[in-house]
């Protein structure tokens, strides 16, 4: 729907509008389902769903814009087909021309854009010193202005009325009154705790606005204070607000579940008088997918995959490279499942003496063969009514693999030294990190078998695939770690992060979590920083050594010029230095690019 006419039916409907800036395609999916009338795309909801502070949308270690359109294209957009996103650009961006980023969130499919990263979050000096370089919030004021002339919708963040008056000149569609960080914000804007003083800030903006242009429409951002739908009423009440946006407010890991029915609780405030139901198997059905960390669109698409099979009984084949974490997945299907209740064996065949695995899968009578003193129970048997789960199947030998078969055929067994058949209603989930298709090609796996365990495959993605989700595992990872060794503060310097992405990880998930751990023991003053990383990263932590020189750099200029170097630079690598496609990927000219090569003397 479009925006417009979406955010005309709530104030008709007497509804609070409500927006909701998010960091996932998960939550994205949960919040339009939640009833919201328009999403943003932010690149701080990106840094709270990675496990830290959405401040670390200030932060200059990548390109704002670059990487909020890679995430909202990838994640949001397919996901909300129905639901208006509005693009969160930052104006002070130096690798693009206005008109080039315009052209892209337009072709991309946004309907509209939000000034964010915002300048009016940072004060002192260094705010001083991008006004006095033209990065100001008078830059943001300039794209919104062109934003509008396009036909885009626009939602512009202000502050106070002096900011709101340059906003409503632009003639943008709403004025948003940004109250600061929603709880937990401790740097940059500061909350006002007295909520009295934000309606007063409040109305001071709207009154501004509605002198300029009455056309424009009013809302209000994050607050400190307000964090349910009581506390927003106050603002309903004594401001002519039209509604509330906010991102950790609806946004707050690890409730992704809950995400939709928060929502649902500001939008329909009024009408809600019952326990929600739904929310509370919502939950429950939640506690199966709390050890499997991850927000990226693979991985997403992996806990669809779960929670559809999971009620199928049917057999599972999960395959994947060692460390992906396929035992999570196949704990999840079955606590998902109407077996959660029943017994979950795991028997893993490649530790088991292949004369042995007989006996430990089916049992065997007292006396059966040498060293069988009593009778043995097997596997079989103690997960009837209930999951077993056969770690490393293609480790089997083909002759047990036969009699494995008939107990998925016939649903019944023999211990060995016994002729009792004992029936059992088992489902059998697998996992292997070997080519089982290939086995079956080589001979060394029974076809017939494969197919039978292979009713509905699921592949864990290796950690390359999905680096996105690094952030958010390691902060998971932080949690059990200070628990595991009663460390109170543990906190990771921004560079080792940088370092963390850069890395492919062949031991996958296993190996990011032991190398966390290594790092947290080294780690003096409880900081983690890239001296405790394995020596393995040495390579990769030179990379980031400019990054160094320019922290200690105080003069703006200097610093804006390493950057630019370093993006120019990027790019002529990865077009392989042909000047032309370089230039225009970058959105300036040939010649403007020529001289930047020559001014900082680079060359192939």
């Amino acid at each position: 729907m479009d925006i417009k006419a979406q955010i005309a039916k709530s104030i008709k409907d007497n509804n609070p509008v409500i927006g909701v800036a998010v960091g996932s395609g998960l939550s994205a999916k949960q919040v339009a389902e939640g009833g919201a009338d328009f999403i943003l795309a932010l690149s701080a909801g990106k840094f709270r769903n990675a496990g830290v502070s959405s401040m670390g949308c200030m932060l200059p270690f990548a390109n704002s814009n670059d990487m909020n359109l890679e995430f909202a294209q990838k994640e949001i957009l397919p996901r909300v087909k129905n639901t208006p996103v509005v693009f969160g650009a930052f104006a002070a961006d130096i690798t693009k021309a206005d008109d080039v980023l315009l052209t892209k969130i337009e072709e991309a499919g946004f309907d509209g854009v939000n000034n964010f990263p915002t300048v009016a979050l940072i004060d002192g000096n260094y705010r001083k010193a991008l006004e006095a370089n033209g990065l100001g919030f008078q830059r943001e004021v300039e794209f919104m202005r062109k934003a509008v002339t396009r036909g885009l919708y626009t939602i512009a963040f202000v502050f106070n009325k002096e900011q709101a008056k340059a906003m409503a000149e632009a003639e943008v569609d709403m004025v948003c009154a940004h109250l600061g960080w929603t709880a937990g914000g401790e740097k940059g804007i500061k909350n006002r705790e007295d909520i009295s003083e934000n309606i007063k800030l409040v109305k001071e903006i709207f009154s501004t606005v509605e002198k300029i242009n009455p056309d424009i429409l009013h809302m209000i951002y994050g607050g400190g204070d307000i964090k349910d739908p009581l506390k927003a009423n106050e603002f309903y009440k004594e401001t002519d607000t039209l509604g509330y946006i906010g991102g950790s407010t609806f946004e707050r890991i690890p409730v992704e579940s809950s995400i939709k029915d928060t929502v649902s609780s500001f939008k329909n405030f009024y009408k809600l008088h019952k326990e929600n139901i739904k929310l509370k198997e919502e939950l429950n059905k939640k506690k199966s997918f709390d050890n499997l960390v991850g927000h990226s669109l693979i991985m997403q698409q992996m806990y669809e995959l779960i929670d559809k099979v999971a009620n199928k009984n049917v057999n599972v084949l999960v395959s994947g490279e060692s460390g992906t974490g396929k035992e999570l997945v196949t704990r999840a299907i079955h606590y998902s499942s109407q077996r959660a209740k029943k017994a979950f064996v795991k028997i893993n065949c490649a530790t088991i003496p292949e004369k042995l695995l007989e006996s430990e899968l089916f049992g065997h009578e007292k006396g059966s063969f040498t060293g069988a003193a009593k009778q043995r129970i097997g596997k079989f048997e103690l997960a009837d009514k209930g999951t077993l789960f056969l770690d490393e199947v293609g480790e089997i030998d083909i002759n047990l693999q036969a009699k494995l078969l008939r107990v998925l055929q016939e649903n019944e067994f023999e211990r060995v030294g016994s002729n009792k058949t004992i029936k059992v209603d088992v489902r059998v989930i697998s996992a292997t990190n070997k080519d089982l298709r290939q086995a079956v090609a080589e001979g060394k796996f029974r076809e017939d078998l494969f197919y039978r365990l292979n009713v509905v495959s699921i592949n864990t993605p290796p950690l390359r695939k999905h680096k996105e989700d690094i952030p958010l595992l390691v902060n998971s990872f932080i949690k059990q770690i200070k628990e595991k060794f009663d460390i109170k503060i543990l906190k990771i310097e921004p560079a080792v992060f940088d370092v963390l992405m850069e890395y492919d990880w062949p031991g996958n998930v296993r190996e990011l979590k032991n190398t966390i751990e290594r790092a947290a023991i080294l780690s003096e003053d409880e900081i983690i920083k890239l001296e405790n990383l394995p020596q393995y990263f040495k390579k990769f932590t030179d990379q980031h050594d400019y990054y160094n020189s320019v922290q200690q750099n105080e003069d703006l200029a200097a610093h804006l010029a390493t950057f630019e170097k370093q993006i120019i630079l990027n790019a002529l690598e990865e077009q392989n230095w042909n000047q032309t496609e370089t230039a225009e990927n970058l959105g300036i000219s040939r010649k403007t690019l020529y001289n930047k090569i020559k001014k900082y003397d680079l060359n192939n």
